[in-house]
């Protein structure tokens, strides 16, 4: 699996677009891009990246929630692609729906959609397990303290995520974190679970 992480139109807000493509670019990769952002801007630089003799440069577009700065770009990609659209909830130009726990492929790597309905009610994350990497969108696994509002199944997603010792994530809007996730993940789950009021019994989950 390659990823390629998309520069954004910079006098625009938008998020982090992110292109996936098989390590060999063969013709059973589903080239993806992941949040295409707020406008087109990315097609330039899709040009310009080898993605497969006789491919279409993106076959796929995923969605980790609805909110325009990650979804304002959709319509360009699939009118410049042809690409099929896919996203958790209905929205503009989306082709088809995924559900939590359904098994997708991007590029040559299967991806299991995690449901988080923290940022907002249909954000996902999208978490590969033979290579470890997870694509968070606006949620987060960088809890830098006890203040937040959280809810318990937060709590429950950091804890899978130690459990798999996940090694990169790839972030809505933050740079992604290549190294010591797992003590991230660790600080993470201490700072919600004393903000949910379970202070005790998190020693069982350091890494």
């Amino acid at each position: 699996m390659k990823v390629f992480q998309l520069k954004q139109n910079p006098e625009k807000y938008s998020c982090r677009s992110y292109l996936i493509l098989g390590t060999w670019s063969t013709l059973d990769d589903v080239n993806t891009v992941i949040d295409p952002g707020i406008d087109g801007s990315i097609i330039d630089q899709i040009e310009k990246i080898y993605t497969g003799v006789g491919k279409n440069p993106v076959d796929l577009i995923v969605l980790t929630h609805n909110h325009f700065d990650h979804a304002g770009g959709v319509a360009d990609l699939k009118k410049r692609y042809n690409a099929k659209v896919m996203a958790f909830s209905p929205g503009e130009n989306v082709d088809a729906l995924f559900k939590d726990g359904d098994q997708l492929r991007f590029g040559d790597r299967q991806f299991e959609v995690i449901h988080l309905p923290a940022h907002s009610n249909d954000s996902v994350c999208f978490y590969c397990h033979h290579d470890r990497v997870i694509f968070t969108g606006d949620n987060t696994l960088r809890v830098r303290n006890s203040e937040g509002s959280y809810k318990q199944f937060y709590l429950d997603f950091l804890r899978q995520m130690a459990d798999c010792r996940v090694r990169t994530a790839y972030g809505g809007h933050d740079l992604p974190v290549e190294e010591g996730l797992g003590e991230v993940i660790e600080e993470s789950i201490g700072h919600v679970g004393r903000a949910l009021g379970l202070a005790q019994g998190f020693d069982q989950y350091r890494l």
